[in-house]
């Protein structure tokens, strides 16, 4: 397993064509948007080379016998799955943001248990090209992000419909050696700084006219072709903005960033046979995205927790800075953070215990419960939000520049007049208060709501996935509509 510089050091390496702000970014290491999501993934690789963290992130590897970050792992029991919960609020709560590597684990087991499905349907080697893949990838110790969400233009067409067919990533040449890809996947998280990408559809294809578009791959992230556009939003502009002053960051251990994540553009990408594990097989398009999508509300709801567990904890600070801590109705706000946190924290043990194994062996949470714990977890974070800020008060808008508050002029009276209770230093309130800006105002909110499909996504799959007929029988047994049996 690699050490977080020596991740760093694979990072200098890479010259991906990279576009933020409508500059061309050469070295992201020290870039002020990147340097940050680069040192969390850094710290990880850290993490799980320490003794005391190693059971939490990392398991031995029945394909490499070995030990293995649990990013890149196949969940191959209940146990695993209820590992990965305990990882994620672990990490969430140390770093205060996003953990980078989830979308590899995702594309991980979807790929590994789909890959299998089709081989033994249809007699194709897909399988074991991806187990020649994983094994290369474990192995070294790999940064692998999972690419699925495409620009999908008119999005009340399908792939196929669409006028311009670019808009989902689809094949446009076969050859005896690979195929030739075109198209975008929309905001991918951090694959300009990981060493590869793996690549699969993000809808369910129709029918046989959209075998073009059922293809999925993965290749090395600086693969002649692709281009990458980072995002810009409020965290960009404050990481801009702070260089000098980071406490202004809200998090000046690991930035404010939610995932650098971008716009990759695949510009007639060749890939190679050896790294395709899906060429048109649009009936296992279902298999591939609705198991990349369970997986990747799984870890979304046990990282939940954790941001509301830390948000929780600046509220109460918060209070106590400002002298209000044990009023009542800062209590009773308190205590409504704490129960919905932990019911969500609940949902997501819940989905994990309750996970089943696919035909390969690969176990997938409980789609259900899965579902219930992500949709749970978006309308618990507003409500969190909200206590949060009604706490804090009209200072988590108006708080002056951390630059005013070094200034010798200005800072005096921003020390005089935005101190709370007298035993706590101001400094320590504004940088409270920065902290909660960032986790209330900027992209985290957006991050939370949308990733892994917004509400309604988790809406329609609870519903499909809810056994009514079982409950209309036990009423109908009951009332004697119907007999027992």
């Amino acid at each position: 397993m690699r050490t977080g510089a020596e991740y760093i050091e694979s990072v200098r390496r890479l010259k991906p064509t990279l576009y933020h702000r409508g500059q061309k970014i050469d070295n992201m290491v020290d870039h002020p948007s990147l340097k940050w999501p680069i040192k969390v993934v850094a710290q990880i690789y850290d993490w799980c080379l320490d003794p005391q963290y190693q059971d939490i992130l990392t398991t031995v590897s029945p394909i490499i016998n070995d030990r293995v970050d649990r990013f890149l792992h196949v969940f191959g029991s209940v146990d695993d799955l209820l590992a990965r919960q305990k990882q994620m609020r672990f990490l969430q709560t140390h770093l205060g943001g996003c953990a980078i590597k989830c979308t590899q684990l995702g594309m991980v087991n979807a790929l590994y248990s789909t890959t299998y499905d089709m081989d033994k349907e249809l007699g194709t080697d897909y399988h074991q090209r991806f187990l020649d893949y994983l094994r290369y990838m474990q192995q070294n110790d790999l940064l692998v992000t999972g690419a699925m969400m495409d620009a999908k233009g008119d999005r009340s067409l399908t792939a196929s419909q669409q006028p311009d067919p670019d808009m989902y990533l689809h094949i446009v040449e076969e050859r005896k050696d690979g195929v030739v890809v075109r198209g975008a996947k929309a905001h991918q998280t951090g694959p300009m700084f990981a060493n590869e990408i793996a690549v699969a559809p993000c809808d369910m294809m129709r029918s046989e006219k959209e075998r073009d578009y059922a293809v999925a791959f993965a290749i090395p992230s600086e693969t002649k072709g692709i281009t990458y556009i980072l995002q810009q939003n409020l965290a960009d502009a404050m990481c801009t903005a702070c260089v000098g002053a980071e406490a202004d960051l809200g998090n000046p251990t690991y930035g404010c960033q939610f995932g650098a994540t971008s716009l990759m553009i695949f510009d007639d990408v060749f890939v190679p046979n050896e790294r395709i594990f899906m060429k048109g097989e649009w009936q296992f398009t279902r298999h591939l995205v609705t198991r990349m999508g369970t997986m990747a509300r799984l870890w979304q709801t046990g990282c939940r927790p954790a941001i509301f567990d830390l948000v929780m904890g600046a509220t109460y600070l918060i209070a106590e800075y400002n002298g209000i801590a044990r009023s009542a109705h800062v209590v009773d706000k308190l205590t409504e953070m704490s129960y919905l946190t932990e019911t969500v924290w609940g949902l997501a043990l819940g989905a994990a215990i309750s996970g089943k194994p696919t035909p390969s062996g690969a176990y997938i949470p409980d789609p259900l419960l899965t579902n219930c714990a992500k949709l749970q977890s978006t309308r618990a974070f507003y409500e969190i939000i909200k206590n949060a800020i009604d706490i804090t008060g009209g200072i988590i808008v108006s708080l002056p520049s951390e630059e005013d508050f070094r200034h010798p002029e200005a800072g005096k009276w921003m020390e005089k007049y935005l101190k709370g209770a007298a035993e706590f230093p101001t400094e320590h309130r504004l940088r409270v208060v920065r902290f909660l800006q960032a986790m209330t105002g900027g992209p985290l909110a957006a991050a939370l709501h949308h990733s892994g499909g917004p509400m309604q996504n988790q809406k329609i799959i609870i519903f499909r996935e809810t056994d009514f007929e079982a409950k209309k029988k036990r009423v109908k047994v009951l009332t004697g509509i119907e007999k027992e049996g």
